[in-house]
């Protein structure tokens, strides 16, 4: 089953110029099963009601921000404000048997916008011992803003650590919906699902860019 995991609304995100409708419908043109609305902030979108008269299936999920990075959380339907510690979204999620992902946890080593000034270098050894892989179920390593090379660095550490990957678009615009996906070996119907299949790690990401859309100078706002 193929589902885009990380994409924004326009209703949700106000980085996104995507509207829900046009998101279902690039989403059908481009092969997948489903699609996810993961809004900046803390709380999930309503997507069940939207998903139902689209007749496509719509899951709900948020990317996080926190001291640690960004997160993709799913299984719950809002976690508190005054939550900005990756530690303490942890537990408030783990309460929640919900599950979280690292989103793109290497956009800043490898795929830094060319305007900033560009990191210093990050070893295989270095990563692996960054604290936000202590909190996480997966990694988001296929984004769609990622770098060739960073995809590649993202999947070395995952390998490390013993974590599945997955794929996600982070769509910001209609077309970049579904050019990273995650597949999984089983059947999805609803939230609760993908939460199961995510924590048994029957997944895997896959990049369906094409290689001048992955290059260093590549970005896509």
């Amino acid at each position: 089953m193929i589902i885009d995991l990380h994409n924004h609304s326009s209703v949700g995100s106000a980085d996104s110029i995507i509207k829900p409708e046009e998101l279902v419908e690039r989403a059908k043109q481009m092969g997948l099963d489903a699609i996810c609305i993961t809004e900046h902030g803390n709380k999930k979108a309503k997507v069940s009601e939207f998903s139902k008269n689209h007749d496509f299936l719509v899951l709900g999920g948020i990317e996080a921000s926190t001291d640690l990075g960004d997160i993709l959380v799913f299984g719950v339907g809002s976690f508190p404000r005054n939550i900005i510690q990756a530690a303490d979204l942890r537990r408030f999620v783990e309460q929640a048997s919900g599950v979280m992902i690292a989103a793109h946890p290497f956009r800043y080593d490898y795929s830094q916008k060319p305007w900033l000034p560009l990191p210093l270098p990050l070893t295989v050894e270095e990563a692996c011992q960054r604290p936000i892989f202590r909190l996480v179920d997966a990694v988001e390593a296929v984004n769609g803003f990622a770098t060739q090379i960073d995809v590649d660095f993202c999947r070395e550490v995952s390998c490390q650590l013993g974590f599945r990957t997955t794929g996600g678009s982070d769509a910001h615009n209609p077309e970049q919906i579904g050019c990273c996906v995650t597949i999984f070996e089983n059947e999805i119907g609803s939230e609760e699902d993908l939460v199961r299949e995510l924590k048994k790690g029957k997944f895997r990401a896959e990049d369906r860019r094409p290689e001048t859309d992955r290059k260093p100078t590549k970005w896509f706002i």
